[in-house]
């Protein structure tokens, strides 16, 4: 028995699905199922039952997944502790954004401004990978994502979403739209798989149109430097796109559908947070209910 056999099972009782998994892992769809089924083969036994074009963890498989899951846990543990003595600049949490990147930056020199005793590393991405997950402390994230497997999520903040465009655009002065009224119009965005693409595409679908994507890019300069500069909408956060809106900005509320996101904050659910972690969540929390509260009391 092998680890890569282990870390292939678990992905695919993760996915649930033979191709979805192999994609995760960017290994071929026939080397992963060969893999699986030596494991079958050398337990003797079945771990998953297939129900349409899918696969579920049968008896045997739950009981297999719940015992190598901790292990394989453990052991990232383990790899990380090792590779934090062996750094001389060691990071005491680790954090992965992949959604509210833009104020990563400043949660991250907030907290150190409080906390100087403490190191933080921050990623951002706009999807997770599996390695990242595993690795950082925390992972921030927003629906429609979902938090990865063996991950306790804690909500930070339920945000509406915004229409933002240009101030001479001539949809400007609304102030409140219908999204169905602006299926004509082009629309920018970040890349397909992004909560805030996902979100569009989501939000429009509600409203009974595929919206016109004219500019898509994975730049976040481009894309916040962009805003509002020509003719497109953009679907926008309200509290976490930006510290403060840009000049020549129109942020324009939605009537309908109700177009909202869900912040969370996730931390694995095998693993103890200790005093800096604990702190560095207790800060989150502080930071987003300010942003908030100070918001609303601008409005």
């Amino acid at each position: 028995m092998q680890l890569i056999q282990l870390q292939y099972f678990c992905a695919v009782a993760r996915c649930r699905n033979m191709r979805i998994a192999a994609k995760e892992l960017c290994v071929s769809q026939p080397a992963l199922s060969k893999a699986v089924g030596g494991l079958e083969e050398e337990l003797g036994v079945r771990l998953f039952d297939r129900v349409g074009r899918g696969l579920i963890l049968n008896e045997a498989g739950r009981t297999f997944y719940h015992q190598v899951s901790h292990i394989l846990l453990l052991l990232d543990d383990s790899v990380r502790s090792v590779r934090r003595i062996k750094n001389a600049k060691r990071r005491d949490i680790s954090v992965l954004f992949t959604a509210a990147t833009f104020l990563a930056p400043r949660i991250r020199d907030e907290f150190i401004a409080r906390r100087p005793d403490i190191s933080v590393e921050i990623k951002c991405s706009y999807s997770a990978d599996p390695q990242d997950v595993r690795e950082c402390d925390f992972h921030v994230y927003a629906t429609p994502e979902a938090a990865a497997s063996g991950m306790t999520s804690i909500k930070l903040i339920e945000e509406p979403l915004l229409l933002a465009c240009n101030k001479k655009h001539e949809l400007a002065q609304r102030g409140e739209i219908e999204l169905a009224e602006t299926k004509d119009y082009p629309y920018q965005c970040l890349p397909p798989h992004e909560n805030l693409h996902e979100n569009l595409v989501n939000g429009c679908r509600k409203a009974g149109f595929e919206p016109e994507i004219a500019f898509c890019t994975e730049d976040s300069y481009a894309f916040f430097s962009g805003l509002g500069s020509g003719g497109c909408l953009t679907m926008v956060p309200e509290y976490t796109a930006f510290i403060e809106p840009q000049d020549g900005l129109a942020l324009l509320r939605i009537r309908s559908p109700k177009c909202v996101r869900t912040l969370f904050i996730a931390s694995h659910r095998g693993r103890e947070l200790d005093e800096k972690c604990l702190a560095f969540q207790a800060f989150c929390f502080d930071f987003f209910r300010n942003m908030v509260e100070n918001r609303s009391q601008r409005a």
